[in-house]
């Protein structure tokens, strides 16, 4: 495969300042690029001999090669942007800015768009109010509006290009064409539109400083494969679909608590909380009320990636209650038995005909699943502590996120000493599967994955000037660190398991199973 890329862009710039409390600076901006990617492949096997390698193919046992093929994709986005910067008496500021996008990967006549934005700033610590307080170095609030686009699908998306695909017509073998993905010719830009509100601050001569920033962003048409039914010959089909909001905060402090002779000690603080939901889909109701997009998994009102399923209650038990509730359930074809996983059965059916419904049908079927958790957290943050004296420096770094939902934790090949057994009631994991019963493990593997984790530990000790003259090198530091050695958190983590893994764990495939695989991030030592 052979990729090449090219990017060309021209500026022009002005700047100027008027009565010496005016500037006024321009950009104006033209850019193009362009990506191109070929390939070929040529497939052999049954190798007379491995000296070969891909130098001789023609010399294998069959006689012609497994396979062959060529490829070819390109695609280019051209932009214009004009940036005007304004500042009065260095305490009031205005960037306005507008750029016209056009992206090849997107339908005829909807590939470009224009996004316009803003930002004010107020220098407040400028003002005479302010001036007498000798101990505030930075006191600068800030707001600004502005609209980005995504353009991220493959080229020829929006073509419904045809896939090569070989039958047999009567006893001849033949080659046909089958569009490969649903063509659609009004793709168009996803666009976010955000607005935030900021705050910088800097007292006693930069001992404390740090923002805070609320912000909230609305993104419309957003790019995404649906799925379709598999009757109408396809998977899936990207399309711009509904609106989602994204709001939050955002805060950060810096401080340096000593700062005297030979030592200092500073710490950095950030939190961070964002909240998202999805505003609107495809298909709205007679009235009006957005509607959820099941077979996604898309609900109003929650993250776009949520987890659906059975709500996990514990495990039958060997008691008079349960044995009587286990009988009803099985009496509708169920083969629940002590030991065996219990879930919640929905309030699905309406016994008084008022519109409400109030009791469940001892069946575990669609009908009782329901939205368990998402894996974005609810907040999250971290902290550094440095510690110096002279040429010695101490730090360690914390990281926390909490809320947080976790696909996965049921035992499978993990051993497990905390099984329910005749003589263990209370025992946590199900007993294992055997024998004519039915175990619905899917609802034990969402669990929470709140974690507070010491991401780094670190020592160094940078040698004396004097000692190196003897050397050539202006610097010379000696260092030792810790990484991870620490992680304090929920179920996820006692079970031994990295919250953090990052293969496709959070990913749940057809009702019950991970589409991730284990490596060695993804088991706690």
């Amino acid at each position: 495969t052979q990729n090449f890329a090219w990017v060309a862009e021209n500026l022009l710039y002005f700047d100027k300042t008027f009565a010496n409390i005016h500037s006024v600076g321009v950009t104006l901006l033209q850019s193009s690029q362009k990506s191109r990617q070929e390939g070929i492949n040529l497939r052999a096997s049954s190798m007379m001999y491995d000296i070969s390698k891909w130098y001789d193919i023609a010399s294998n046992l069959i006689g012609k090669p497994d396979g062959y093929g060529t490829s070819y994709t390109e695609n280019s986005l051209m932009s214009y942007m004009a940036r005007l910067n304004y500042t009065i008496m260095n305490k009031y500021l205005l960037t306005a800015s507008g750029r016209w996008d056009g992206a090849s990967v997107l339908a005829p006549g909807h590939k470009w768009k224009f996004f316009p934005s803003f930002a004010l700033a107020w220098k407040m610590q400028e003002e005479p109010f302010l001036k007498s307080f000798s101990w505030l170095d930075v006191f600068k609030l800030r707001f600004g509006y502005g609209v980005t686009g995504n353009s991220s699908v493959s080229p020829y998306s929006t073509s419904g290009p045809l896939s090569k695909n070989p039958y047999v017509f009567g006893s001849t073998a033949a080659i046909g064409y089958l569009p490969q993905v649903v063509p659609n010719p009004l793709l168009t830009w996803e666009k976010t539109a955000q607005s935030n509100l900021g705050l910088d601050f800097a007292f006693l001569k930069g001992r404390v400083s740090g923002t805070i920033e609320l912000y909230q962003s609305n993104t419309s048409e957003l790019i995404l494969n649906k799925i379709l039914p598999a009757v109408s010959g396809f998977v899936s089909k990207v399309q711009n679909i509904g609106k989602t909001k994204n709001r939050g905060i955002e805060i950060s402090l810096s401080t340096v608590i000593i700062r005297k002779n030979n030592i200092r000690w500073s710490t950095d603080i950030t939190f961070y909380a964002n909240k998202e939901e999805i505003v609107e889909l495809l298909s709205k109701d007679a009235n009006g009320k957005p509607l959820d997009i099941l077979a996604n998994r898309w609900f109003i009102g929650y993250p776009t990636q949520v987890y659906y399923n059975y709500e996990n209650t514990g495990i039958w038990q060997n008691t008079p209650e349960d044995l009587a509730e286990m009988a009803l359930f099985n009496a509708n074809g169920h083969k629940f038995y002590p030991g065996t996983i219990k879930v919640v059965d929905q309030l699905t059916v309406d016994t008084n005909a008022d519109g409400v419904k109030d009791t469940g049908d001892h069946k575990i079927t669609g009908d009782d699943m329901v939205i368990l958790g998402t894996n974005r957290p609810k907040w999250s943050g971290g902290f550094t502590n440095t510690v110096n004296y002279k040429d010695l420096e101490l730090s360690f770094f914390v990281y926390a996120r909490i809320g947080q939902m976790y696909f996965g934790g049921y035992p499978g090949n993990r051993v497990e000493k905390d099984v329910w057994s005749w003589d263990n009631p209370n025992g946590r994991w199900p007993m294992p599967n055997g024998g004519n019963v039915e175990n619905i493990s899917a609802a034990t593997n969402f669990n929470n994955s709140s974690f507070v984790s010491v991401r780094n530990i670190s020592l160094s000790y940078t040698l004396p000037a004097k000692w190196l003259k003897i050397t050539s090198l202006s610097n010379l530091q000696l260092s030792c660190q810790v990484v991870n050695p620490f992680i304090f958190g929920g179920d996820v983590v006692k079970m031994g398991i990295n919250p953090e893994d990052n293969t496709n764990w959070d990913v749940v495939g057809s009702g019950t199973t991970a589409l991730g695989g284990m490596n060695n991030n993804t088991i706690l030592v």
